[in-house]
């Protein structure tokens, strides 16, 4: 009896981690496929879902089903992600939307590390972004170095970068340390526009593409007769390159290193009192932070081809702070949903750029007010349902094997 019900749990499941999956995968076909006009109530509908579902417990039944079967779940993922660029080579713009948002979701998942789970507001992960993309043109561009290397160059630089920015400021907090930030945001768009070896206001054009020994992803492909333009290739490099990254973001929030950023943001003097080094766990925010924004940055200027100022200034700031709050802050899955729902926003609205900061500014106001804590709000650390599939606990509430840090 226990055997069969044991087996019909399994199959319920598996049947809601394939629906989530699919669920999932369709909403971001049909938000790049479709034009504008029916794409923006698309995604209103999407928000609308999320908010209702969220409300009656549906999605935390749905992540419990997902990590109880996370091989079929990671499967069809897998299968979900290969077919997508398939779907949209029709489509060049919808494929180039889809690079950008998950270019945008690595610099979410950066900036997380600081606001959401340390409770450090930075206005400057645009600059680290810029950084990181400057770093690889140059070396690249002025020592010859491949764009493979260039891209942990940029890691590097931006993650050491980060550690001399975030000494100065480890005895400030809140509104000063917003301000310390937000100085480091005007001063790199002013410094980076003076830099003759770098371009100044022109930039740096003609940075090489990723290639892989004759395989080169500038190029367009043809695959069983279909031609496949190179944006396919660059999304199948940005799908792998988030996936990787929210697996290291997921296992920081889940280490001691993500409970002591979570102590830290609730109380400094607290987290001291139960032995946590303060200055040595900010430092290490800013520096993976940093050097989550340096390899967007890097990955964005290989495949743009170009590194200039206006893609890195204080709006670019603004926009990846809405997506950490709009998603869900400490939350990996939620910054990433927050990053695919505004790149949408905008790059649908591109015939009213001139309007950006007013909208990034409502969707902030928006979201503080009717939804501070999200659309998709950090969940419990339970560590028996994450490591031992068989596990038979209930997500609400703290049952034993959890760890709850909610603020």
């Amino acid at each position: 009896m226990v055997r069969n019900q044991e087996k019909t749990t399994n199959k319920r499941n598996i049947g809601v981690s394939l629906l989530t999956v699919a669920l999932i995968w369709l909403a971001v076909f049909f938000v790049l496929y479709l034009d504008y006009n029916l794409s923006l109530p698309l995604l209103a509908v999407i928000v609308i879902a999320i908010l209702s579902l969220e409300k009656k417990g549906i999605i935390d039944r749905a992540y419990t089903a997902c990590i109880k079967e996370r091989k079929v779940f990671l499967s069809v993922v897998l299968l979900g992600a290969v077919f997508l660029p398939l779907a949209l080579s029709g489509k060049p713009y919808a494929l180039h939307i889809g690079v950008l948002v998950c270019v945008y979701a690595i610099l979410a998942l950066g900036l997380n590390f600081q606001m959401g789970s340390a409770d450090m507001v930075n206005f400057a992960p645009a600059a680290f972004f810029g950084i990181g993309a400057y770093t690889t043109g140059v070396v690249t561009m002025k020592l010859g170095i491949s764009p493979w290397l260039g891209l942990l160059f940029a890691a590097v630089v931006t993650a050491v970068l980060g550690g001399l920015v975030g000494a100065p400021t480890l005895r400030t907090k809140g509104y000063y340390l917003s301000l310390v930030t937000m100085a480091l945001q005007l001063i790199f768009s002013l410094v980076i526009v003076n830099i003759k070896a770098v371009g100044g206001p022109n930039g740096m054009p003609g940075l090489p593409g990723f290639t892989i020994g004759s395989f080169s992803f500038h190029q367009t492909h043809e695959l069983f007769g279909f031609r496949i333009p190179y944006q396919a290739n660059y999304l199948y490099l940005a799908l792998l390159l988030l996936a990787a990254l929210l697996f290291v973001a997921y296992r920081v929030n889940l280490s001691a290193k993500g409970i002591a950023l979570n102590n830290i943001g609730q109380d400094e003097v607290v987290a001291g009192c139960l032995g946590i080094h303060i200055n040595k766990e900010k430092l290490f925010a800013f520096c993976i932070g940093g050097a989550f924004c340096g390899i967007a940055g890097a990955f964005y200027g290989h495949y743009m081809s170009f590194v200039g100022p206006d893609d890195y200034d204080f709006s670019k700031s603004l926009m990846i702070i809405c997506m950490v709050i709009l998603g869900g802050m400490d939350n990996p899955l939620g910054v990433a949903v927050g990053a695919f729902l505004l790149i949408g926003v905008n790059e649908k609205l591109r015939d009213f750029a001139d309007y950006q900061m007013l909208i990034y500014g409502l969707i902030l106001l928006a979201a503080l007010w009717l939804r501070p804590q999200g659309l998709i709000p950090k969940r419990v650390r339970n560590y028996e349902l994450l490591f031992h599939r068989n596990a038979q606990i209930e997500t609400t509430g703290n049952k034993s094997g959890s760890v709850n840090m909610d603020k």
